[in-house]
């Protein structure tokens, strides 16, 4: 069985270093800086890299896909292709369920162009309003830091994946949904799902609680 990981925005594949090593098969970790580079991607949206990635990774219905926030919208999409068994971490199928603080999104590239949404001082605020004396601080501020120092437009084509509109997709759904009620990135699900502790960082801070439905549902997925 190979599992595919795929992190969220602004973040690697170390997002999941604390849940892997817990969950069977051959693992599979996208990094979603690389595969989208530097160089500005208008028409880049989640439709297209998703299958893009189908194509790239010969991905079937026997893969299992793991995506944290973004990275399960992008598994979601994946499953419209393939069929993919998909879990989902603290993700969205609804394009209302993530916490936007703008809503116009050329307001938003420009700001992150020139260095006026990610950077030391918004870093400083964003911390103290949600993370402050939490266990995923650290978490949080390096994510921050990656994305203060990292390319602009990557960013941006990373940004394209989550703002830019698609065609409404409704035929399928994940087969497991792992959330918290007090996510600040992400709301929490209409449908059913597995609630855990924690934040938008529960796979990293408390990984027992990620890890022990995954494998719940990969034993009814292929029992021994």
């Amino acid at each position: 069985m190979r599992v595919i990981f795929i992190h969220g925005f602004g973040e690697n594949e170390a997002i999941f270093s604390k849940i892997a090593p817990f969950i069977p098969g051959e693992h599979v970790f996208l990094n979603v800086w690389e595969l989208l580079g530097d160089t500005p991607l208008p028409g880049m949206n989640v439709l297209v890299f998703a299958q893009s990635l189908v194509e790239k990774y010969n991905i079937t219905q026997q893969d299992v896909i793991i995506g944290h926030s973004m990275g399960g919208w992008i598994a979601w999409h994946i499953k419209h292709f393939t069929g993919s068994p998909i879990v989902q971490i603290a993700s969205w199928t609804d394009p209302d369920r993530p916490f936007k603080p703008l809503k116009n999104v050329k307001i938003i590239f420009w700001l992150i162009r020139n260095g006026l949404f990610f950077n030391s001082f918004t870093k400083r605020i964003f911390t103290a309003m949600g993370y402050k004396g939490k266990p995923s601080k650290q978490v949080y501020e390096e994510i921050i830091d990656r994305m203060i120092a990292g390319n602009k437009e990557n960013i941006i084509n990373q940004l394209r994946l989550i703002l830019t509109p698609v065609p409404e997709r409704q035929a399928v759904q994940p087969d497991l949904r792992i959330h918290t009620r007090a996510d600040l990135v992400v709301r929490p699900p209409r449908e059913p799902f597995y609630e855990v502790t924690g934040d938008h960082f529960t796979l990293y801070t408390h990984p027992e609680a990620v890890y022990g439905p995954i494998n719940a549902f990969l034993k009814q997925l292929h029992p021994k």
